[in-house]
């Protein structure tokens, strides 16, 4: 079974900036990627939501 990190990897679609966050997050401590990638997440909803209020 091949884990959804490395297809992503491999995988020409997706963008060089998931695949060095993901390279980057793999390096780390796996509690505090998790944290810090909920909180990315939670800013992105954030920015997204405004976006679409405003349209």
């Amino acid at each position: 079974m091949t884990l959804l990190r490395d297809q992503i990897l491999v995988d020409p679609a997706a963008s060089d900036w998931l695949k060095t966050a993901l390279r980057a997050a793999m390096a780390r401590d796996p509690v505090d990627a998790v944290k810090d990638a909920e909180t990315l997440l939670k800013a992105l909803i954030e920015k997204l939501d405004a976006l679409m209020q405003s349209a």
